[in-house]
């Protein structure tokens, strides 16, 4: 899925140029290819395509633009060839793998020759019937008749949403052997800045102070259509060909505790087509105060936090539909923590991978099914998957030995990665599945964790630990109590309408004999290390 730089400062225009070549795409216009040798001009080609961004409105071509999109593994886009008025090519899916274009399987080159043109779209549509009927050979925009009838997806709240509505088209410049696409959006892109709280505050880190910061819950997620780009932003696509001068938009967002609406007419707004348009609710300031990250906040779906010290009964329906999840873990706790990058401290594959989440942790609001599940089964149900890796590093490709030299650096209490580890381990061994990795990534298209996050994962001792008894180590003795637990998680995820823990839950954290995972039981309590077979409840955790 493409993805959006900010435009708050503006960003420089940014090409994404990659060579087309050959994998598995099934499309009926393969065969329309024409083959190597028939056309005494045909070239062979590489393909390039980029995107330079949006203007503001009001822009001229001459100033810089603040808008750009990168396309990602998985993006699709559609090609069309013309000659002499003639679809010879229609709608030919080519698709980003491994960081390269794809054709369809079979396709041995795409030919150039002079007498053609050359359009490609995006957000490649596969329905049946969609795109026929709607491009122009004729025309100058071949696209004109599919921007007039493009369908923005009414809630565009999730990332997803948002992206499948930003339609871009382009005609295929040729130079010296090179077909380039430089794409332009064809939608009108509305930016709301919205008036924020940002809480600053300071911590003592490897006995250093640390000034940190995060932003107070501001948007309703559930109840608008808009992405939520961060706190202070949200954005809207609109075609203004589709959507009447007169037709009322509302967005709605908290200030200060407070619930605004914001309402308004598109008319208002001059919206234009392939620009963008900001518009500021109220002073769209962000006003700076001082508030240390408790346990017990909540993490909103933005990535914000709403402190869990207010009263939130206002908030109860905000907190159902938007809360993901509470934050359980703050700072050092006992000379432990995460963010530490000596030999055996720390998380360093986390840290490598999001060197901004030094904030906290969180545990997610619900399990990740009503179902218990076992850790695993096959061959990793009797292997010690962290033993094996040990073993395994000559086998494993660069990146894959990157990563094993970095988990082999830090505490291998951390849970973050346990899945890369499960992952591998499932590269080498067909037969052997982790049903608690799959619950997690299953979780997490249900629940999708904000940019800026590590994403969600299986906590291993010490978030599980912690979570439960509020300390990550020398906790026996003091786990009966489960403190953090009972003070504060379970009560705060009751407040938001969630699933309180209970019951017995699987960690990451493989432990001593080759079949034995360690485990917390909330209900007892206890805890101890039970066999890979068993089956147990999973919740998840991300860092911030």
């Amino acid at each position: 899925m493409k993805q959006h730089h900010s435009i708050f400062p503006p960003a420089a225009s940014l090409a994404c140029a990659l060579i087309l070549m050959l994998a598995a795409c099934t499309s009926d216009a393969l065969d329309e290819l024409p083959p190597a040798g028939t056309d005494p001009d045909a070239r062979p080609l590489t393909i390039t395509v980029s995107d330079g961004g949006m203007y503001a409105t009001g822009q001229t071509r001459a100033q810089e633009r603040g808008y750009s999109t990168v396309f990602t593994e998985g993006d699709r886009i559609g090609l069309y060839v013309v000659k002499d008025g003639t679809l010879e090519v229609k709608n030919l899916c080519l698709t980003l793998q491994g960081g390269k274009w794809t054709l369809p399987a079979g396709a041995s080159q795409l030919f150039y020759s002079p007498d053609k043109s050359y359009h490609a779209y995006y957000p490649y549509q596969k329905k049946d019937n969609y795109m026929n009927g709607k491009v122009s050979p004729g025309d100058e925009d071949f696209f004109k008749y599919v921007v007039d009838e493009w369908s923005v997806n009414p809630d565009q709240s999730t990332y997803a949403q948002y992206t499948a509505s930003d339609l871009m088209t382009a005609r295929g410049m040729y130079n010296n052997h090179t077909l380039s696409f430089a794409m332009e959006h064809r939608m009108s892109l509305l930016i709301l800045q919205v008036p924020a709280t940002k809480y600053n505050y300071t911590e003592k880190i490897d006995g250093r102070e640390i000034s940190k910061s995060y932003y107070r819950y501001t948007a309703v997620i559930s109840e608008n259509s808009y992405w939520q780009e961060n706190p202070c932003t949200a954005r809207l696509l609109v075609n203004t060909k589709e959507t009447a001068g007169s037709v009322q938009g509302s967005y709605e967002y908290y200030y200060n505790g407070a619930k605004e609406t914001f309402i308004f007419y598109y008319s208002q707004l001059n919206l234009q087509p392939g620009k963008y348009t900001v518009h500021t609710l109220g002073d769209s300031k962000v006003t700076e105060k001082f508030r240390s990250l408790k346990a017990g906040d909540y993490y909103m779906q933005a990535g914000s936090i709403l402190p869990g010290d207010e009263d939130v009964k206002l908030f109860r329906d905000e907190l159902r539909k938007s809360c993901l999840g509470v934050v359980f873990w703050v700072g050092e706790i006992e000379g432990q923590h995460w963010t530490q990058t000596g030999s055996k401290e720390g998380d360093r594959l986390l840290m490598r991978d999001h060197p901004e989440c030094v904030h906290g942790m969180v545990v997610a609001m619900n399990d990740t099914s009503s179902q218990e599940v076992k850790w695993a089964t096959g061959k990793g149900a009797t292997e010690n998957i962290y033993e094996w890796a040990k073993k395994s590093f000559n086998e494993f490709t660069s990146g894959e030995q990157a990563d094993w030299e970095e988990i082999q650096e830090s505490d291998i209490a951390f849970g973050y990665y346990r899945s890369r580890l499960m992952a591998l381990y499932g590269s080498r061994n067909s037969d052997t599945t982790f049903p608690v990795y799959d619950a997690i990534a299953t979780y997490a298209t249900t629940y999708p964790a904000p940019a800026g996050s590590s994403g969600w994962f299986l906590p291993g001792n010490y978030e599980l630990a912690t979570l439960c008894f509020g300390v990550p180590t020398n906790f026996v003795g003091d786990y009966t109590q489960l403190n953090m637990l009972k003070k504060t998680i379970n009560p705060q995820i009751d407040k938001a309408v969630g699933d309180k823990l209970i019951g017995e839950y699987w960690s990451g954290n493989e432990q001593g004999s080759l079949d034995m995972v360690w485990h917390v039981d909330v209900t007892t309590p206890s805890y101890g290390a039970k066999l890979k077979t068993n089956t147990y409840k999973v919740r998840a955790v991300l860092a911030f």
